[in-house]
């Protein structure tokens, strides 16, 4: 998928809880905080870091971006309905 459809979708779960896969194989699960043209930034599901190890993402977090994931590395995006 192109970095617009992936843009497109984190748009549209803005402020919502997802699991993201990468090309890499790495699950990142939180909650859409913010999307530009080239990342979209999760921040942690309470009390639950799943998928964070604690990179140099986390020094967003004290600013309420969140941990930055490259849209051009997305394989895929799914809702999570409940945590």
């Amino acid at each position: 998928m192109s970095n617009n459809r992936f843009y497109d979708l984190c748009q549209a779960h803005m402020h919502r809880a997802v699991e993201i896969r990468t090309v890499d194989g790495q699950v990142h699960r939180g909650i859409i905080n913010r999307v530009d043209q080239n990342h979209v930034y999760l921040s942690p599901l309470s009390g639950n870091q799943d998928g964070f190890d604690g990179g140099p993402g986390l020094y967003y977090w004290g600013y309420g971006w969140g941990f930055p994931i490259a849209l051009a590395s997305i394989a895929a995006l799914a809702a999570i309905a409940f945590w």
